[in-house]
């Protein structure tokens, strides 16, 4: 008996390089970003949205805290905070107990576009996914959890 579907058939009528994963998620993630700028704001990119949601969660935290929260490396989220400090959204203090660790919290104007974005970046995920039906837009995203929680143990 054959399959229902053989995914060498799949393959062999897709086209490079549509065939691919990363393909597909470098473009998926190319709609996001255009979807955020349209529909959530061209100042706060979706990975800054990210460190407000984790503190507004925390309250406070450390940067180490961010990087791991937010799955990104050090310089990055140090660039991120050095950034968002600037433009009044985080405050970044000396750890009193441990003089070598910075401790970042919410600023009120941080609090305030936290809660002005909200229903924006809720907005925007509908938009990137609206042409999906519930169960798609499910799939899809427990299978990119499973992707990614298989990349965090290697």
């Amino acid at each position: 008996m054959q399959p229902l579907c053989d995914d060498r058939d799949v393959f062999d009528s897709e086209q490079e390089p549509q065939r691919h994963t990363g393909y597909l998620i470098r473009r998926a993630q190319q709609a996001h970003v255009a979807a955020w700028t349209r529909v959530v704001s061209t100042e706060i990119s979706s990975v800054q949205y990210s460190i407000l949601v984790v503190l507004d969660q925390l309250g406070e935290a450390s940067q180490r805290e961010l990087c791991d929260k937010v799955d990104l490396d050090r310089s990055t989220v140090a660039d991120l905070v050095r950034r968002m400090e600037k433009h009044g959204l985080i405050e970044r203090r000396r750890d009193p107990a441990d003089a070598r660790r910075n401790t970042v919290t919410l600023t009120t104007h941080g609090r305030a576009e936290r809660t002005r974005l909200q229903p924006l970046v809720h907005e925007a995920d509908r938009e990137l996914t609206s042409h999906l039906t519930a169960g798609e837009r499910d799939g899809l995203r427990r299978g990119l959890r499973v992707l990614l929680s298989a990349r965090n143990e290697m």
